[in-house]
């Protein structure tokens, strides 16, 4: 290996509800947000076309996953019907989905999830 590293991001976006159960203040009672969720992988070298995975296989995978969380109640939907949907459980969730989605030798390195524009969460793993 010659050292370089490689990262690409892609962005995009879910609506949905939740309330995070045993937190004190209004969080706890059912609200809604414009969650925007951004992907990030990272390869160590290019293909024959000089590219480390193509743009449209993230957003696409990216948004099969977030369609089954766009206009839902968390608390209803798997994983979160038995884990609060907080930001760093949807980060996590959203991770693992993600996951095998990614071609080798590309890796996911993180998934970070904002739900205001002045909060986010973000989710990844050391290498193996």
């Amino acid at each position: 290996m010659n050292g370089e590293r490689y990262a690409l991001t892609v962005r995009s976006s879910f609506s949905a509800a939740h309330r995070l159960p045993e937190y004190e203040g209004n969080c706890e009672r059912l609200h809604g947000h414009n969650w925007q969720v951004e992907i990030t992988v990272e390869s160590e070298a290019l293909d024959s076309r000089g590219m480390a995975l193509d743009f449209r296989v993230m957003k696409s995978a990216l948004n099969e996953i977030l369609s089954r969380l766009d206009h839902k109640y968390l608390n209803e939907v798997p994983p979160f019907d038995g884990r609060n949907p907080s930001s760093e459980n949807i980060a996590h969730h959203i991770f693992e989905e993600m996951e095998g989605k990614i071609p080798s030798p590309v890796r996911l390195s993180r998934v970070t999830v904002w739900e205001s524009e002045d909060a986010w969460a973000e989710y990844s793993r050391p290498r193996r």
